[in-house]
């Protein structure tokens, strides 16, 4: 069964960007580009160590490839953590097309962690869940080892930030023209989704 509309399916790492992420390329498509719709179906989950190996990353992409309606682009998405994103979005992509090369897909990885976009974009978050209500970015957001106690520094006594939690509701109110001015990997997550959209 095809779609009459693009079909942008994922391969995530976390729990928390499991549905992050399907709300996130919800708010980003009509951003991208006015009156745009994509089908979005909820991302595959499958853990940063088995991404990065080619029968498990070939088995989530065949199972991602075989849902209806078929996608048409599969973003894979994950961490740096401390490693080059250029080079980890270009091994994983290499993985992937060695299985699957017929399948449209891109690698995206967050400088450093997911949770840069929010501190790039902070200004959105000010006020949000107890966020202060002053709340501004940090400079060089993608060189922050620890954006997650970023966070949590930020947030009310006694609540700390914990990606299942708080990365749904994060992803729907960052600023998102900021994040893209200020953290590259969020653009290119931006530009990726523009070239799924046609």
């Amino acid at each position: 069964m095809n779609s009459p509309y693009p079909v942008i399916a994922s391969v995530v790492e976390g729990h928390g960007e499991e549905r992050a992420l399907l709300g996130l390329l919800q708010r980003l498509i009509p951003y991208l580009r006015e009156g745009a719709y994509a089908h979005i179906p909820p991302p595959y989950r499958l853990p940063r160590d088995r991404m990065l190996k080619p029968d498990p990353l070939a088995q989530a992409l065949s199972i991602v490839a075989a849902r209806q309606p078929r996608p048409t682009g599969v973003l894979l998405l994950l961490d740096a953590d401390d490693d080059c994103a250029v080079e980890l979005a270009t091994q994983i992509r290499r993985l992937a097309q060695n299985t699957h090369a017929h399948v449209p897909l891109t690698a995206v990885v967050a400088v450093r962690e997911f949770e840069a976009w929010f501190l790039a974009g902070a200004a959105g978050l000010a006020g949000h869940m107890g966020l202060p209500h002053d709340l501004t970015p940090p400079p060089h957001p993608e060189s922050i080892r620890g954006a997650k106690e970023w966070l949590s520094q930020r947030m009310p006594s006694g609540i700390t930030y914990r990606p299942p939690a708080h990365q749904p509701s994060f992803a729907q109110h960052f600023d998102l023209d900021a994040a893209r001015s200020a953290a590259p990997s969020f653009d290119k997550l931006c530009r990726d989704v523009l070239r799924f959209l046609g």
